[in-house]
């Protein structure tokens, strides 16, 4: 299925004239718009408004544009550690792909069998109801251990459409994985196992109608894909790809040669507008434009403005606005987002073959899961990630970046003997550790759907909102984009 959204149809939307600016320091540049942040969705607004004729100015803090699209060179090849997967659904970003000229290819990263190690101790999910260490009750005894926080999630999930989350009528469901569970009955043994397994920040930090949202959205994604195949793996973490094409995509697709080429090409595109190096570090406005003044002592006058960044790197700004806004700076001071570090690694030899275990792993101590990617041969060299999320993410972001991955390399070999001397670094990525992003993906607090999240994206006096931390109906990349189209649209509307 494909088709576009990227066509905007308006009339009359010539840039408007500047005026009624607030006075502060010299402005250099005078523009229509000044957008914050230069990664997909500051990039594809920039696109849409440039389109409409109106003159656009993108300030990058960074030294590079992409946000959380990161490709990294290595021995190994290019490695995505950001945004890296599109599904068939994602229009915005595969039209983009194919204006510009990027070649999609099915993703290869279709994980091996999975085991779980808990409490210290091998336990096998296919017999894990008569194992002595389950301390769950009646029917908990037959989830997956490691899945105990994604099945209760799906179990009860209200949600029909994709932008129920927002609907008033779900507000009592703006609590905890913990408050569910509590509410509806699950054991403390249960409750104990979803810790390590939750589809978000924590247990008690994350609201249900955050998580509830993305997972009626990939609903949408996994109508789109074909059965699998008789004896494919059923995978815990849905990175088993169906490789089938369909219009020429696979069910996951990524970027040929890194994701980070699209947002270098859309940056491409826009040529000079975008300025890297350029932290702004005040926005003062009025309801008729606002003047950004950076670190560097350069400012830029506008009539509209867009915060594509994430809003921990907002909450550094100071803003100035003749209309204060309480429900926006809730939302920019309390919204919390969660982290995620990953270790790409070499493994020279399978390991798994020699111990017996199973390849992948999920734990619930501080490395939270072993990924080993599948090279479909079983044997010589395999990719592998340790991947770090939820409360195993928080944790390791505590750590210098050196004693981080050396500790991460220790608690492997603890748990896995066999791996000692058949792991090699490729690369690491702490996202809470990059100051121009602080955190891998937004999440929402219980109550803070009811408390701002419906209105938050609502512009302040000339200021709008974009980035996937602004999502309405889809996630990852689409998100993203979907943001971009979303301010593009408003501003246009009241130019």
């Amino acid at each position: 299925m494909r088709f576009s959204r990227r066509q905007l149809i308006v009339s009359g939307a010539a840039g408007a004239a500047v005026m009624g600016l607030p006075k502060m320091a010299f402005a250099n540049e005078i523009t229509d718009v000044a957008i914050i942040g230069a990664g997909l969705s500051g990039l594809h607004a920039a696109q849409i408004l440039r389109d409409t004729g109106m003159k656009v100015i993108v300030l990058e803090t960074a030294d590079r544009v992409g946000g959380r699209v990161r490709t990294v060179a290595t021995g190994e090849g290019p490695i995505d550690v950001g945004a890296s997967q599109i599904g068939r659904s994602y229009a915005r970003v595969i039209d983009t792909c194919n204006r510009l000229g990027l070649q999609l290819i099915p993703e290869d990263r279709d994980l091996l069998g999975f085991g779980a190690n808990l409490g210290g101790t091998w336990v096998d999910p296919k017999t894990w109801e008569a194992n002595p260490l389950n301390k769950t009750v009646g029917d908990e005894r037959r989830i997956n251990p490691i899945l105990m926080g994604q099945s209760v999630a799906a179990k009860f999930n209200p949600l029909k459409e994709v932008d129920d989350w927002l609907d008033p009528r779900f507000s009592n469901q703006d609590i905890s994985l913990r408050q569910l569970m509590q509410r509806e009955g699950y054991s403390p043994a249960a409750i104990e196992l979803a810790r390590f397994s939750v589809p978000g920040l924590s247990i008690d930090g994350t609201s249900m109608l955050r998580m509830w949202q993305e997972e009626t959205r990939g609903g949408i994604d996994k109508r789109l894909q074909q059965s699998q195949a008789p004896g494919q793996r059923d995978h815990p973490f849905g990175e088993a790809n169906d490789h089938n094409l369909i219009d020429g995509l696979a069910s996951v697709s990524n970027i040929k040669g890194g994701t980070e080429r699209l947002p270098l090409a859309m940056a491409a595109e826009l040529g000079d507008a975008v300025r890297l190096g350029r932290r702004v570090v005040q926005i003062a406005m009025t309801a008729k434009g606002a003047t950004i003044a950076c670190a560097d002592g350069s400012s830029v006058s506008a009539r509209f403005v867009i915060s594509a960044v994430p809003f921990p790197v907002l909450r550094k700004v100071d803003i100035v606005a003749s209309a204060d806004s309480a429900l926006h700076r809730a939302a920019i001071t309390q919204m919390p987002y969660a982290n995620t570090a990953r270790m790409y690694v070499t493994v020279d030899r399978p390991f798994w073959k020699d111990d017996g275990l199973p390849a992948s792993f999920s734990t619930d101590g501080p490395i939270g899961m072993f990924w080993a990617i599948d090279n479909h041969t079983g044997e010589g060299a395999h990719r592998a990630m340790v991947v770090m999320v939820g409360e195993a993410g928080k944790a390791i972001a505590s750590r210098p970046c050196e004693e981080a991955q050396a500790f991460v390399l220790e608690e492997l070999a603890r748990i896995r003997p066999a791996s000692v001397g058949r792991v090699r670094v490729n690369t690491y990525k702490d996202w809470a550790r990059d100051p121009h992003q602080l955190g891998c993906g937004f999440s929402l607090a219980p109550g803070q759907v009811n408390s701002f999240a419906r209105k938050m994206t609502d512009p302040w006096q000339v200021m709008h909102f974009a980035g996937e931390h602004t999502r309405r109906l889809d996630f990852g990349m689409e998100a993203a984009m979907e943001s971009g189209e979303r301010v593009a649209i408003e501003i246009v509307g009241r130019a």
